[in-house]
């Protein structure tokens, strides 16, 4: 057993405890609150933050082991380059994600089923990170983008085949591409189709994949951009859109009606001068048309997913590629979409937990929990750009001794 005491405690339900306890014995969460309200045993370990915040492990919902926006290669080629060199990549990935803060994520798609090897040898003790939840295979039309990370079909019934073939591999979640396609594979194709409202598969093809997952009670995740195909998937009950950089107000209606989640905005790509789409190194090396459709999602991420918000559709914050950066979307979700610092928090930790099914587990700092803990240098619920300074990190109780 051992007690934690810092400036303030922050639960991940809303609940701030100033100069707050938390008890945690065998790996667990065993009570919270503040110095009145929580008993301490006699002989218990002490650790003290006198200036800092604890909160609840970060929960990121999507991303890729081997894939980093920070490198020169595009994502074709991080994901072309050899099995062995790609594990590396998921180990350095992993350890940069736990030292962010993140003790939970979702990958939604690698190569050689790297995402599952890499989560068996979490579990397992094998490797240290964030418990991992996998997708085994990413599933795309053949003429569908990400070719060199999602395995292709065409039609229902080979839809269907893929999904079955990650489920017995072992997927925690089946990711489809049901938005763009291309017309080559470069680079230069990626990004011709990619920010585009093209529908890659057709509604039948993702009414199978959906139906096929729902029957052995996995979650599905579609990659969709806006147009039809978003819609389609919608009305076929996949559990999460990710991105919807070109939503339509209308689609807020359907994100409501079926419950979906609307998972990683990636909202750093379009807001960020460092990082995004526009900074200084990416700008330079894109092509004519790219920055325009760049600025085209961006109006309308910004407006849409704003009014989004506002109507109460389930938003999920995520870094995709963008290595321990979760902090990034948190700022633009307060920043650009006017979320309160509390909300986003919220964003990255319980709700993201929600998405993720595993809200009875962890999320939040509550009795019989896992202690995920992330202990953060300064107020994050004064000045959300707080979360970038995480010192400290617990995963089920235990110090994470790499940052």
């Amino acid at each position: 057993m051992f007690v934690i005491s810092a400036k303030r405690v922050l639960d991940g339900t809303g609940n701030v405890f100033e100069n707050g306890i938390l008890v945690v014995d065998d790996g667990l969460v065993q009570a919270i609150g503040e110095p009145s309200q929580v008993s301490i045993a006699s002989g218990a370990e002490r650790i003290e933050y006198a200036e800092a915040t604890v909160m609840p492990g970060f929960v990121d919902p999507h991303v890729h082991l081997a894939l980093n926006t920070t490198k020169t290669q595009s994502i074709i080629e991080q994901h072309s380059a050899p099995v062995a060199l790609m594990a590396i990549r998921a180990v350095l990935a992993i350890q940069a994600d736990i030292r962010a803060g993140v003790t939970t994520m979702r990958c939604l798609g690698e190569p050689h089923y790297l995402d599952i090897v890499v989560r068996d040898a979490i579990e397992s003790g094998e490797l240290p990170g964030p418990r991992l939840k996998a997708a085994a295979h990413a599933i795309r039309p053949s003429h569908g983008t990400a070719f060199a990370t999602a395995l292709p079909a065409d039609g229902p019934d080979e839809v269907r085949r893929l999904v079955r073939q990650a489920i017995s591999k072992g997927a925690d979640v089946i990711k489809l591409f049901v938005t763009n396609i291309a017309r080559g594979d470069t680079p230069e194709a990626y990004r011709a189709g990619d920010l585009t409202r093209v529908a890659s598969f057709t509604k039948p093809e993702i009414e199978a994949a959906v139906e096929e997952a729902h029957r052995s009670g996995i979650p599905v995740a579609a990659h969709a951009i806006g147009g039809p195909a978003l819609r389609w998937a919608l009305e076929a009950g996949v559990d999460s859109v990710e991105h919807a950089n070109l939503m339509d107000e209308a689609d807020i209606d359907l994100f409501l009606k079926s419950g979906a989640w609307l998972s990683d905005p990636n909202l750093q790509l379009f807001f960020d001068s460092e990082t995004g789409f526009r900074s200084p190194r990416k700008a330079a090396v894109a092509s004519p048309d790219w920055l325009p459709k760049v600025d085209e999602a961006k109006h309308v991420t910004e407006r849409v997913h704003r009014l989004a918000l506002e109507a109460g559709v389930k938003y999920a914050l995520a870094t995709d590629s963008n290595r321990g950066q979760l902090w990034r979307e948190a700022k633009y979700m307060v920043e650009v979409l006017g979320a309160s610092e509390a909300a986003a928090i919220r964003a990255i930790t319980l709700t993201n937990a929600e998405l993720l099914r595993m809200e009875a587990e962890i999320g939040s700092l509550e009795r019989g929990k896992r202690a995920d803990i992330a202990v953060v240098e300064g107020n994050p619920l004064a000045d959300i750009n707080s979360l970038r300074n995480v010192s400290h990190v617990f995963k089920d109780g235990k110090l994470y001794e790499g940052i």
